[in-house]
């Protein structure tokens, strides 16, 4: 392993995206991250026992031909990258047991299920906190393990609008919108990873442990920060602009001629007649409706008529090309195909071919950092369901090979449907 982390261990039970994007990334950074499932009832990330495999994973460059659904779930091996996998059953005594024994073994544990889930299972902070007295625990749930709300289940889509952030997302004339993207999810995934790595700080200066309870809906106020704190000082309530900015005109996305979009914007009058410049012949120097910053947004429609028809005429990368190299704030807008094979990502190992034994290989989203003393990376493919169980019950706590099929036998661990 390498890595600023390396040498600390996490025993994790995140699932889904939050916490397992967070344990993920502290992984990634050279921490040995083991991720506890239960097969009976699997991550539901990995999805189904017989959920239908898409046909880019089934055909994939170096795909199984015994693939299981379970194991190449593109969400699940996403943010599962630098982990290993074990299945304990949690409900059992016994699983209980050989949770606690590894929790002895570990400086942190992670979970996001729901805050009465792991006191029902005698396995909250307290508890741990009375097995290992500096063990850290950090809890990603949607609301926080306190308050009025703290039972309430959520999600990325249901957080969006109960935190606000759906209140700026869409056009004037038009409704609230959800991002389509889960972004609270992202966003705790990254203040959970923090909130670790604090609390690690935290106790290499004092000897102490801590619990990090997270809320999704707190985590969100990362996304409107600025809207909240104009209500709060002014009273005014932002309403929703598209994609215009407060302050400045043009601002927009707009088509272009290959049906594909372009990302515009200036924020000087020395961009706006660079603009300009480039248009050519337009007549919007002459224009009095945009003769300054003030006049532009105040007849933005206006503007932004005559600008989606002047981009509409042109080719994406060549018109973005065109006005970045010349001083004006424009960029392609790609999707998700487009960002994957980005020349520049790819230079820097954010995107990286992952080969897995099943899935065959994918790009991948790496770290997004990169440390000139302790190079991070990732150190393996997302794990298969249980493919680390035997392994780490017999390296960390000297389980014996016929002790390890008992407990399959048990169904305490396994793989697959039971």
């Amino acid at each position: 392993m390498t890595g600023p982390l390396t040498g600390y261990r996490g025993i994790v039970l995140t699932q889904a995206w939050a916490g397992s994007y967070a344990t993920q990334l502290l992984g990634m950074l050279g921490a040995e991250i083991i991720q506890v499932e239960f097969h009976g009832r699997p991550d539901s990330w990995r999805g189904s026992y017989d959920r239908p495999i898409p046909d880019t994973v089934a055909d994939a460059p170096g795909a199984a031909a015994d693939q299981h659904p379970w194991n190449v779930n593109p969400l699940y091996n996403s943010v599962n990258l630098s982990k290993q996998c074990i299945t304990l059953d949690l409900t059992d005594p016994e699983g209980v047991d050989l949770f606690k024994r590894l929790v002895l073994l570990a400086d942190f544990v992670a979970e996001n299920f729901a805050p009465r889930v792991l006191s029902n299972l005698g396995i909250e902070y307290e508890a741990l906190r009375h097995i290992k007295s500096d063990i850290i625990v950090c809890s990603l749930s949607a609301f926080g393990n306190n308050g009025p709300w703290r039972d309430v289940p959520g999600i990325g889509g249901t957080i969006e609008p109960i935190s606000g952030m759906s209140s700026l997302l869409g056009y004037e004339d038009g409704p609230p919108l959800n991002s389509g993207q889960m972004y609270p999810d992202a966003a705790a995934g990254l203040n959970g990873f923090a909130g670790i790595v604090t609390a690690l700080m935290h106790r290499e200066m004092t000897g102490e442990g801590q619990y990090v309870d997270l809320s999704m809906q707190e985590s969100s106020l990362a996304f409107i920060g600025d809207a909240l704190l104009e209500e709060r000082m002014t009273g005014n309530v932002r309403g929703r602009r598209g994609n215009r900015h407060m302050t400045f005109a043009p601002h927009g996305i707009y088509a272009t001629a290959d049906d594909k979009w372009l990302a515009l914007a200036a924020e000087t009058e020395s961009q706006w007649m660079t603009l300009c410049e480039v248009a050519g012949g337009n007549g919007w120097l002459e224009d009095i409706r945009f003769s300054n910053n003030a006049a532009r947004k105040a007849n933005e429609d206006a503007l932004d008529a005559e600008i989606t028809a002047w981009v509409g005429g042109h080719k994406r990368d060549d018109l973005a090309g065109r006005l970045s190299n010349a001083g004006v704030i424009a960029a392609p807008v790609l999707d998700a195909h487009e960002v994957a094979d980005d020349e520049t990502l790819r230079e820097r190992g954010f995107i990286v071919e992952i080969d897995h034994p099943e899935a065959g290989t994918h790009p991948h989203s790496g770290i997004p950092v990169q440390f000139s003393g302790t190079p991070v990376m990732v150190s393996r493919h997302a794990p298969l369901q249980g493919q680390h169980t035997q392994e780490v019950l017999e390296r960390l706590l000297g389980l014996k090979e016929d002790e390890y099929a008992d407990l399959v036998n048990r169904g305490i661990t396994g793989a697959g449907p039971s």
